[in-house]
């Protein structure tokens, strides 16, 4: 009878666990370090940030997601593991990753200074993985590194069957094409922007944004000058 009973109750908690830690997994918008501030048919943008020791829920993410780092560094555990450091620090943002979605993933800051970043949730699904034959695609490229030189202006590209994503530098007074967007696209700033931008009918507009802040860019081809004498550095993530 006891025996019974003993595998009654384990057979309960087996069931029990697994939901109850289900339970525990937090959307985006449901979690309070989480702050979205765009959203539209194709993209969600959020800022995430933690002070000192601070910790998230775990987050579940349906959906494809790119992230940029604005300052500096965390510990991650994904699905359940143990925490870990990622295999590079990124404090500045120079490096861009995309990731696929994940059942839940938890971030902790173990360090003194804040830390802060911007992800973007990209709403149609991503099939770069089944395309290996099409030479435009590499399925197991998920990171985007910055050009070679932090002193001169660069474009380093990836190119997903759902998002090309653009790592920008224009140093001082340079300026730069883009374009035509497929659907449109999402302008990331990196650092603080003091740029104009012409589009294709010739008009010409001032473009000021403070770093972490989004613009949503309608289809077309648009140059890109930066006014200031700093490097500006921004991420363009055009919707396909």
């Amino acid at each position: 009878m006891n025996r019974f009973v003993f595998s009654v109750l384990t057979f309960v908690l087996c069931a029990v666990v697994p939901a109850v830690t289900q339970s525990q997994v937090l959307t985006m918008d449901d979690e309070p370090h989480y702050s979205r501030i765009f959203s539209n048919e194709y993209c969600r943008a959020y800022v995430v940030n933690l002070g000192r020791l601070a910790e998230t829920k775990p987050v579940v993410h349906e959906h494809d997601w790119v992230r940029m780092t604005l300052g500096g560094a965390v510990e991650q555990a994904w699905n359940g593991t143990v925490f870990g450091r990622a295999p590079y620090e990124d404090p500045d943002g120079y490096v861009v990753s995309f990731l696929y979605p994940v059942s839940r993933v938890t971030i902790r800051n173990p360090r003194n200074e804040p830390y802060s970043a911007l992800i973007v949730e990209i709403m149609q699904e991503d099939d770069s993985r089944n395309q290996w034959r099409d030479p435009s695609f590499n399925p197991l490229s998920q990171t985007l590194g910055s050009g070679v030189d932090s002193h001169a202006s660069y474009v380093t590209t990836l190119t997903k069957t759902s998002v090309e994503i653009m790592n920008v530098q224009l140093v001082g007074g340079d300026a730069k094409e883009f374009g035509p967007m497929g659907r449109g696209g999402l302008l990331v700033a990196m650092t603080d922007l003091n740029m104009s931008y012409s589009e294709g009918n010739g008009a010409t507009k001032d473009l000021q944004l403070s770093k972490g802040e989004v613009k949503w860019l309608s289809v077309g081809r648009r140059t890109f000058k930066n006014l200031a004498a700093q490097p500006a550095r921004f991420v363009l993530l055009e919707m396909r």
